[in-house]
């Protein structure tokens, strides 16, 4: 059997149902709210205190992990500590078996307290990547047996990348390779890396996120080279006889390390108060949903009105981080269209002034 062939067929089909149905989002589908961040399951052989000590230990740090989103996390002082009492942060936990796969495989699982993990990462030091993430965009070309081909949503290799990404609360996204794509890209521009052509071909799926890379298939082991490129970086990383599961895991560390670093919010980098300007706010529906919108945003700490004028609401926001990660954050949704972002604010007639640090969006339904 093949490295693609290491996991069961169903299995594989409801990963790759999913990937195709991430694949058919609209242009502007450039992020995902990630669920189960603080969830985790794990193997074990067996219900006993050690194998039960050992399974909150690995879940907490996998936990620990996604939030982050990066591995490095788990040589902090203070992680380190917390890993020695995993009990403290899981808020419930038990046993299931799983008889899909026709071993009898039994996990623990266990659902962790996201105020006490992330008040563990800020004590840490430590900063956390919320919900709302962005989706890569994964053109791979990989040659076997002398052809070489792009990997579509379709297969076993992309369910084994969805499971490996799932595993680091990453969005990811896989061409359909239609006729749109085929006229847009060919293997000669994936398998050559190159930039300008990948990023056309991208635009449709509204990922600014895009991971590339050629595979030289040998037996069941991989060689080549993948690279991340998001807003004019270009990072890359060698495979060198790898299988299948270990090429993705390579994968989802390179994109979560990177893609963290731009978007996890440290909060004892507080930029203090910041306006936001929203238009087509029209009703209390509307004032609602934004409201709950804006909860979710781990750069905002406290929201408060400022000003109401019509249909334009004012709200000044406490938000960690820097203005920059909030714009960034705000822009993941699809809901706040940017309308400016600079030196305005409301005044008492409800007209637009100069003002420090203002965001002006427009609210769509």
């Amino acid at each position: 059997m093949s490295a693609l062939n290491v996991r069961s067929a169903g299995k594989a089909a409801c990963l790759i149902l999913g990937l195709l149905v991430l694949s058919t989002l609209p242009e502007n589908a450039s992020a995902a709210t990630v669920k189960g961040l603080y969830s985790q399951k794990v193997p074990v052989s067996g219900q006993g205190y050690q194998e039960r000590a050992d399974a909150m230990n690995q879940a907490l740090a996998s936990v620990l992990v996604k939030v982050a989103g990066q591995r490095e996390v788990l040589s902090n002082s203070v992680v380190r500590s917390a890993l020695a009492k995993p009990e403290a942060y899981i808020r419930k936990f038990g046993f299931r078996t799983d008889e899909s796969s026709g071993n009898r495989q039994q996990y623990f699982q266990a659902a962790f307290d996201e105020k006490a993990i992330n008040r563990l990462l800020r004590s840490a030091g430590v900063a956390i990547w919320g919900q709302s993430r962005p989706s890569t965009l994964i053109w791979l070309a990989v040659e076997n047996g002398g052809q070489r081909s792009i990997v579509n949503a379709s297969g076993f290799f992309p369910g084994v990348f969805a499971e490996s990404f799932q595993a680091r609360g990453l969005p990811l996204l896989f061409p359909l390779m239609d006729f749109e794509d085929a006229a847009a890209i060919s293997t000669v521009d994936v398998w050559g890396g190159f930039t300008r052509k990948l990023q056309d071909a991208s635009r449709r799926y509204g990922s600014e996120s895009i991971l590339t890379g050629r595979l030289s298939q040998n037996n069941e082991l991989f060689y080549g080279r993948l690279s991340l490129i998001f807003r004019g970086m270009n990072q890359s990383v060698a495979v060198d006889g790898l299988d299948a599961v270990a090429v993705t895991q390579l994968a989802a560390d390179l994109v979560g390390t990177n893609l963290s670093r731009h978007y996890a919010i440290d909060a004892s980098d507080a930029s203090g108060n910041t306006l936001l300007v929203v238009e087509n706010i029209s009703s209390l529906e509307d004032y609602a949903a934004l409201s709950k919108y804006l909860e979710r945003i781990t750069a905002v700490r406290d929201v408060s009105v400022h000003r109401v004028a019509g249909s334009t609401v004012e709200l000044e926001l406490v938000i960690d981080g820097s203005e920059s990660q909030l714009a960034d954050a705000l822009a993941l949704g699809r809901n706040l269209r940017v309308v400016s972002q600079g030196m305005q604010g409301i005044n008492g007639s409800g007209s637009l002034t100069a003002s420090s640090a203002t965001l002006v969006y427009r609210w769509t339904r």
